[in-house]
């Protein structure tokens, strides 16, 4: 069996020693906080989020500034960033 070694902040210290002094096995709560955390991971994974609901929550966190120009193309039209795309490396390429 492998040994794990954890450094605790102060707080963290005094919460285990109180948990030792109540006979609570600190080997089983971090066993079960590993099995935990490994099951929430893989459990993430297998729930993909779509690309446009990603863009749309970023867009939502950090919108445009007030007064910012208005851009020539739709950010969020993925035809329309195409479109533009290109016709600048048409352009790029005379």
């Amino acid at each position: 069996m492998k040994l794990l070694n954890v450094r605790l902040g102060p707080e963290d210290a005094r919460i285990a020693a109180e948990l030792r002094r109540e006979g609570v096995r600190l080997s089983r709560i971090v066993r079960e906080a590993l099995r935990a955390a490994h099951a929430g991971r893989r459990a993430g994974r297998s729930r993909r989020l779509r690309a446009s609901d990603v863009m749309a929550e970023i867009y939502a966190c950090l919108p445009d500034p007030p007064g910012l120009a208005r851009r020539r193309v739709d950010l969020r039209d993925r035809q329309s960033v195409r479109r533009a795309i290109a016709a600048y490396v048409k352009r790029r390429r005379r």
